[in-house]
Formats: structure tokens, sequence, C-alpha cells
């Protein structure tokens, strides 16, 4: 058995934005800092929610005018789509004066081909042409021409049949000044 004085414990509530004071006991903390808590807090509460609302609005606004997944840049529409990179895919082009061919993606293009997959900006194609002429140019091929395409498909409401539709499509001419702004 413990002898010992029993103290009362006061369990504060963490009040919201709604301006009420939030004091564990009257007259042990001033008022004025009550209320300057009771502000701090609320702003420490509404801060994550005004992030997250603006992350939301930005990703629902690249995914219906920029071709980004709705499974990246916050993912908010990933579970309401099948629009991921299984259904996207990248065909590369090229052209030299001695060939004219499509070529697969090289192991070490993957992840830039994803990125591409997933949100096929300007920037992230002519990142992907660029390692592409990179490679060509150091096995010995010549390069003169590269023509990404992006597709996605699509299944029909009524039937699941599957249709590929055309995201984005970039042809990257004159591959020697890429090479020069890499350098």
């Amino acid at each position: 058995m413990t002898t010992g004085v029993r103290q009362k414990i006061y369990l504060q509530a963490p009040a919201l934005s709604t301006g009420e004071q939030n004091c564990p006991v009257p007259n042990q903390v001033p008022d004025e800092q009550c209320a300057a808590d009771s502000r701090r807090f609320s702003w420490r509460v509404l801060a994550p929610v005004v992030v997250l609302i603006v992350i939301a609005i930005v990703q629902v606004i690249l995914a219906k005018t920029a071709e980004l997944s709705p499974w990246k840049g916050g993912g908010f529409g990933m579970f309401a789509t099948t629009d991921g990179t299984a259904f996207r895919r990248i065909r590369v082009f090229v052209e030299a004066p001695e060939r004219s061919e499509e070529i697969e993606i090289a192991p070490s293009q993957e992840l830039q081909a994803a990125r591409a997959q997933l949100f096929p900006s300007d920037s992230m194609l002519t990142k992907l042409a660029q390692a592409v002429v990179s490679r060509e140019q150091r096995y010995g091929r010549p390069v003169k021409t590269v023509k990404l395409e992006v597709w996605r498909t699509e299944f029909k409401a009524d039937s699941l049949e599957p249709t590929e539709r055309m995201l984005r499509e970039i042809t990257v001419n004159e591959p020697e000044s890429l090479n020069k702004t890499r350098e």
C-alpha cells in the first residue's frame, strides 16, 4: 500500500477554431495566454487542411488539362480509374539517314519513361528523348529525329472493349543540340 497525496488531474481538450478559451483550471492561466494559445492551435489545425485542399485542386486540374495520371500528383483519383502505368505506354521512333524504326525503352530509361507516361509534359518527354539520343549515340547508331508517343488504354463503358487513345506526341529534331544542352 502506498500512502500519499492524491492529486486532481485535469484533462485538457484542444480548442478548435471556435475561439473559445481552453484553460484547464480557472484563474491559473491569464485570459490573454488562453486566447493566444487558442489562435495558435487553430492555425496548426487549419494549415494541413489548406495544404491538402490545394494539392487536391492542383492534382485535379493537372489530370484534366495536362494528362497527369490520377494515380500521381496526390493520387486523389487513384481508386476511381484504371489510368496508371499498366494502361499507358510510350512508343519511341528513331529516324536517321540510314534507318527509321521503333525501338524499345532501354532498362536504364525505364524510370524516365514511367515518369513521362504518368505526366507526359514537354519537359518529361524531352528528357526521355535526350536519354534515347545519348544511348543511341553511345552505341554508334545515328539519330536525326526522335519521336515519342504516349498512349492510354481506355475501356468502353458498355462492353469494356479496350481502345487506345494518344495522349501526347513530341518530335525532337536536331538531337545534337539536345546533347550540347546536357553537357
